[in-house]
């Protein structure tokens, strides 16, 4: 009987032994074969000046730990250029079931708003002017829904005021604006409201393309004495005929876009848009770790003075040494 029962106990031994050699195995297998969570980014964006801000952001989710190609895809189709083909390119964004979108400008992010209103895919928006004048968010504290980004609204005023330090013998502004654009019209009122307290007169004029941009030049305003460009993507496609139109009367010239016054534009007093990039980044990661947009709270963008001081000596305009102490670039 001994002989038996020890015979029994090393069969039952062998049987445990093998049984768990057959559990582990099968648990180093699961884990072995377990793939680490994968996103898929859709981007929509109305201007390809403003492709750097896409470039911003995949900058800024790299640091934070997403790679493309591996824990991260990235859906974009190229900028718009047109606002009637952002709302079948925010469709095609939802129809490809993208974890988040990435919504580059104001057009863009009203587009998304509206494909994104029954199927509550997260958005990140940047830069937007007034994304609660817009209708964006419902406030930039708690902007509800499931949309949440940066803003840059308060450059415009700021913007403006630079002009009055730069050149302070300027008294009248002339803008050229996109009436299409909700965002362009929100920065214009701003504009003229600060304007007014600036004691500027702002002279308007619509052009929603380029040949109606062509005409504005062509008809300027007498006694006008600067340009002021808005983040508008139609005048941007034009810029160089705009500068060259300024330089040719003096005209000190004002962008939207930090980048672009290397191009020739006297100044800017705005957000880089890489910087804009890599900040709409770290919300998008937030996101995807779970939390809500509408928990988050809409950021402000860093703004930058940059000065063109090659154009400055074309125009016969001096600019004191205090002002250029302040820029963060000047382009000589």
């Amino acid at each position: 009987m001994l002989g038996k029962n020890r015979s029994h106990n090393k069969t039952r031994t062998g049987w445990y032994f093998l049984l768990l050699i057959v559990v582990t195995a099968l648990l180093l297998s699961g884990c072995g074969s377990a793939k680490p969570k994968t996103f898929t980014i859709g981007v929509i964006n109305l201007s390809p000046s403003l492709d750097d801000t896409f470039t911003g952001f995949k900058q800024g989710m790299t640091e934070l730990g997403y790679s493309e190609g591996e824990n991260i895809t990235y859906l974009y189709a190229g900028a718009a250029g047109s606002i009637d083909k952002l709302d079948g390119m925010a469709q095609d964004l939802v129809k490809a079931k993208v974890d988040l979108i990435l919504s580059i400008t104001t057009p863009a992010s009203l587009a998304t708003k509206k494909a994104t209103a029954d199927n509550n895919i997260p958005v990140v928006f940047v830069p937007l002017t007034d994304p609660v004048g817009a209708g964006v968010v419902n406030s930039l504290a708690q902007p509800g829904g499931n949309m949440t980004g940066v803003t840059f609204g308060p450059q415009e005023a700021q913007r403006l005021a630079w002009l009055t330090k730069i050149a302070p013998t300027v008294k009248r502004v002339y803008i050229i604006y996109n009436p299409k654009d909700s965002g362009v019209q929100l920065a214009l009122k701003t504009a003229k409201a600060t304007a007014a307290k600036l004691g500027l007169e702002i002279i308007s004029q619509e052009a929603s393309n380029p040949d109606e941009i062509a005409v504005a030049l062509t008809n300027f305003p007498e006694n006008v004495d600067a340009l002021y460009m808005l983040p508008d993507s139609q005048t941007e496609i034009k810029l160089a005929d705009i500068l060259a139109f300024a330089n040719t009367h003096n005209l000190p010239t004002s962008v939207s876009n930090v980048e672009r016054v290397k191009d020739g534009p006297l100044y800017s007093y705005a957000m880089k848009q890489i910087s804009g990039g890599q900040q709409a980044a770290r919300l998008a990661d937030q996101i995807l770790k779970g939390i809500k947009p509408a928990d988050l709270p809409v950021e402000t963008a860093e703004f930058f003075l940059a000065i063109n001081l090659k154009t400055a000596q074309d125009i016969g305009l001096t600019i004191s040494d205090d002002i250029l102490s302040q820029a963060e670039t000047i382009y000589r």
